[in-house]
């Protein structure tokens, strides 16, 4: 395993042990932020979050640099860290018993700008270690009964992966800036576009690059870079511009909150020479494991994150011990597994999407998998849906040599060719009846199909989402 470098300071520490203070931090948009403007900036507001009692802190904000510092600033305080799963008025008033008071109003409230020349390094803030395994930052995921749902988290939890993340790949991303299309107020923004970089001593950038011609702005001015990102912008940027006009190309591309289709990665392999850096995980478990699709029959297979170990549970859920997870209990996830002799695993989808249709049992993901077989398939979302009885719809990202067959030969006969293929796996009562046709899947912010959005396809006439190649 790398070891990580010398630079690399644990979070707990890095405002005791500082950097020096010409230190590059941050980008902000306009021009590079140094540790000394950073650091006074943590410094001044830990300070007032500090002399106030409140114990727990609402930290929401669009802007990366100000959820980092009074993010720190919160912890170095000793105060409690609450992240809402959106910025949205309606999330923030969901959780309104769950904190005290906003770091947002409180950081308006402070002068915590520090200027980058006139200043003895001496007066550089030099703030005590925070405990790490108390210091906590609660996160919160969409619930299945649309309440938000907690997970709390200690620093340590964070660190054990940030460590993790840098023995891994620290090597590869020596000297690299952090560009990011994904938002940071996620788990996955939240370490690798943020909390690791601060770690390793990294510069990031502030701007999340939501279109292309940003991005391509962004990677040309900053140079030598790293990618983070999502499996819904990966998957769409082929498609707006050739990937040989993003220049410097990244070092490596990370993309994380579900799978990014083959046909994506194929993209990314034969234009820029490597498919991106796939990241398996969730909010509850950490990051879990890696990969980057090759050609070839186990292209799919995943890579435990270093100390993270992973088996099958008697009912084939994967199931996995980690230094992410809050003690040593086995957490077993709602994903089947298929266990590789190398160490390596498959996923078999969610154990959680199995369903009767005329009292026959059906595997959502299993006919979505089989239906991504297909040489015309780029993406495939399955739903039960409900009814005089209930049926199976399917809404389809089709390939580029879909696409032509769509254009050729009209919705009917693709379906019905489609539904031949299906037969060769499935009963004829399990076989989709309705049929869907979007450019792309419903995928959130965080890069998640939401299957309540497929769903919703079905309520409205098939036409209007059958244009897949808009």
């Amino acid at each position: 395993m790398t070891m990580t470098h010398s630079k690399f300071i644990p979070l707990h520490a890095l405002l005791a042990a500082g950097r020096p203070a010409a230190h590059p931090v941050c980008h902000d948009g306009e021009r590079l932020l140094s540790w000394r403007m950073f650091a006074g900036r943590v410094g001044a507001l830990s300070a007032r979050f500090a002399a106030r009692p409140e114990q727990r802190w609402l930290l929401a904000g669009d802007e990366p640099l100000a959820f980092a510092v009074q993010l720190l600033a919160l912890l170095y305080a000793g105060k409690q860290v609450v992240v809402p799963p959106g910025t949205q008025p309606g999330a923030l008033a969901q959780l309104r018993a769950a904190f005290d008071a906003s770091a947002a109003e409180e950081a308006s409230a402070a002068d915590a700008t520090t200027d980058d020349t006139g200043q003895d390094d001496s007066l550089l803030p030099s703030l005590s270690p925070v405990d790490a395994q108390v210091a906590i930052i609660d996160l919160y995921t969409s619930g299945s009964t649309g309440e938000p749902k907690r997970v709390r988290k200690t620093l340590a939890q964070f660190e054990a992966e940030i460590a993790a993340l840098e023995a891994l790949w620290g090597d590869t991303l020596e000297g690299a800036t952090v560009v990011a299309t994904a938002p940071h107020h996620h788990i996955y923004g939240l370490l690798f576009r943020l909390l690791w970089p601060l770690s390793a001593g990294r510069t990031f950038d502030c701007v999340t690059c939501a279109n292309p011609d940003t991005l391509a702005a962004r990677l040309a001015l900053l140079g030598d870079n790293v990618l983070v990102s999502s499996p819904a912008q990966l998957s769409r940027l082929p498609e707006l511009v050739p990937l040989a006009t993003l220049q410097p190309p990244p070092r490596i591309m990370f993309s994380s909150g579900g799978p990014l289709p083959a046909e994506a990665a194929a993209a990314f392999r034969d234009q820029l020479g490597s498919a991106p850096t796939e990241v398996f995980g969730s909010t509850e478990t950490g990051g879990v494991a890696w990969r980057r699709r090759t050609e070839g029959e186990q292209g799919d297979a995943w890579t435990p994150l270093p100390g993270v170990g992973v088996d099958a549970s008697p009912d084939g859920a994967l199931r996995l011990s980690s230094p992410f997870l809050a003690d040593d209990a086995p957490w077993v996830m709602d994903d089947g597994v298929h266990l590789l002799g190398d160490g390596r695993f498959q996923l078999r989808g969610r154990l959680d999407r199995v369903v009767k249709i005329e009292e026959k049992r059906l595997s959502l993901p299993e006919l979505e998998a089989r239906l991504g077989e297909h040489p015309w398939v780029g993406a495939a979302a399955a739903v039960a849906l409900s009814g005089r009885r209930q049926s199976v719809g399917v809404a389809l990202v089709l390939s580029a040599a879909g696409r032509q067959q769509f254009a050729a030969h009209g919705r009917r006969a693709t379906t019905q060719h489609l539904r031949r293929h299906l037969a060769r796996y499935f009963d004829a009562v399990l076989l989709p009846r309705h049929w869907r046709f979007p450019p792309h899947l419903p995928i959130n912010e965080r890069g998640k199909l939401t299957h309540a959005a497929v769903a919703a396809m079905f309520t409205a006439p098939s036409t209007h989402h059958d244009d897949p190649s808009a």
